[in-house]
């Protein structure tokens, strides 16, 4: 275990931003954490990192680690220093400049002809491998913070390959944070997050082939390049009340009384965790 995650409540100011989050990173492990938009996954993602300090963000609880962190975050375009080289940047984390073209050549990258370039001369993807370089140069838990938002779909499988295979030649821990459920194409786990909450938590190829939550199934057929198994599902419009216990009380076909009130606890069924009274 690399990181470890038990945090009861989180504040962004005075409003609650996440509650009872609790999870392990195993060492050369990766993990998803997916939801959509105003979930909080950018917020838990701040926590783990320890970026929060430069947020009005509190929480109350624990976070373990024994890895050096680093984030490679989604703004490509305001990450790296336009008036700076690459060479001059990279130089900021080491002077080892061996190591450096090292780190450049395992990203795909020529030395010679990225050092000597700014930001601007450089094609997104190509930008997007510099700040994973930069992860690799100073930390072994990288957090990956829906870093290809702003790629094309080509260079997006190209660098999602990439971390895969940095974490499996490099022993490199992953923490994915993503609305794209298409980027689950790993061995690793995978939570589902909403509202602050985690909903689901498994193993990846487990809740892709079986997911418990109806939200969860929601997520899996609101992407068109997946294999749509649960297109039956009566899961047909998302209806949220969060004035509920269950928000999705009126979507779910085996909502009952106790699930409008009555907020279902996060509880362990086998090798995963839902919550959900049934």
């Amino acid at each position: 275990m690399i990181c470890s995650v038990n945090i009861k409540r989180a504040f962004y100011g005075e409003r609650q931003v996440l509650k009872d989050i609790s999870f392990d990173v195993e060492e050369g492990g990766i993990l998803a954490i997916v939801g959509e938009s105003g979930a909080g996954k950018t917020t838990l993602g701040r926590l783990i990192s320890g970026l929060y300090r430069f947020y009005p963000l509190t929480y109350e609880g624990k976070i373990e680690s024994r890895a050096t962190i680093d984030v490679i975050p989604q703004n490509i375009t305001d990450s790296l220093d336009p008036v700076f080289t690459i060479k001059d940047q990279l130089l900021e984390i080491t002077d080892d400049l061996n190591h450096i073209k090292n780190v450049l050549r395992t990203v795909g990258l020529k030395p010679d002809e990225v050092l000597r370039a700014y930001p601007s001369n450089l094609s997104g993807g190509m930008r997007q491998r510099i700040l994973i370089a930069m992860a690799i140069l100073r930390a072994n838990l990288i957090v990956a913070d829906e870093f290809t938002s702003a790629l094309d779909v080509i260079t997006k499988i190209k660098v999602v390959r990439l971390l895969k295979e940095l974490n499996r030649s490099r022993g490199i821990s992953l923490i994915f944070i993503t609305h794209d459920l298409d980027l689950l194409d790993f061995d690793g786990d995978v939570i589902v997050l909403f509202d602050g909450k985690i909903l689901e938590r498994g193993r990846v190829k487990d809740i892709k082939s079986n997911p418990l939550h109806p939200y969860t199934k929601f997520l899996l057929n609101s992407s068109p390049k997946l294999d749509l198994h649960y297109k039956n599902y009566r899961f047909k419009e998302l209806n949220i009340d969060k004035s509920l216990a269950c928000p999705f009380y009126n979507s779910c076909e085996f909502a009952q009384d106790r699930c409008r009130d009555v907020e279902p606890k996060l509880k362990r069924r086998g090798d995963r965790w839902i919550r959900c009274h049934f």
